[in-house]
């Protein structure tokens, strides 16, 4: 094996090392609380290595969101043809659950008491946005954009207390069927909504 093959390998071995690390400590507090000391000491490296890797907390915090989100992204890209339907939504759903699976610890680190709120805001934008004309389809003719508004932000905070639940139980459904389970909720809890005329 080449010398830049071993070291690349060695490279990804300690990326994983860290991550691994960053996660075990999530779980036991904020983010703000963890030091790069603390880190370098639990997975057995030099505080050089880590700053050969990231210049701080933050900054690891940051790209591996950052990673796992150009993911989820990307699947959006690749499911979504620009349609709206019903079919390209679970596709959506689906690719999102199983990107989430494959990262199962750090996602359910990111999504804990310790995590971070952003990373939580992001998922639930990245499902509105390409959710909410098919969503639109399938609401009442005479509910107002500002309800349903409402109502599909009610809907999307219930689908990332099912998501942080599902990955807390380290994920004992398949992400087809969690899939097909937050699709019906979200379009129940859209259809199902009776207007309530203003007094």
């Amino acid at each position: 094996m080449k010398e830049s093959q071993l070291q690349e390998r060695r490279y990804r071995r300690t990326e994983k090392l860290i991550l691994d690390g960053l996660v075990t400590l999530l779980k036991e507090k904020s983010i703000k609380n963890i030091t790069v000391r603390e880190l370098a000491d639990l997975v057995d490296i030099n505080r050089s290595t880590f700053y050969l890797h990231y210049t701080d907390i933050y900054d690891l915090l940051e790209k591996t969101e950052h990673r796992l989100l150009e993911r989820l992204k990307l699947a959006a890209a690749e499911e979504w043809q620009n349609e709206f339907s019903t079919d390209h939504f679970f596709k959506f759903l689906e690719q999102i659950f199983i990107i989430l699976a494959e990262n199962a610890p750090l996602c359910s680190a990111l999504m804990g008491a310790n995590g971070d709120i952003a990373f939580i805001r992001t998922i639930e934008s990245l499902v509105r946005e390409k959710g909410i004309q098919t969503l639109h389809s399938f609401a009442p003719a005479d509910i107002s954009e500002h309800d349903l508004q409402y109502v599909t932000t009610y809907a999307l905070t219930g689908c990332v207390g099912l998501i942080g639940h599902w990955l807390s139980n380290e994920c004992p459904e398949s992400p087809t069927h969690m899939a097909e389970l937050s699709l019906l909720l979200l379009r129940e809890g859209v259809s199902s909504i009776k207007i309530v005329s203003e007094k």
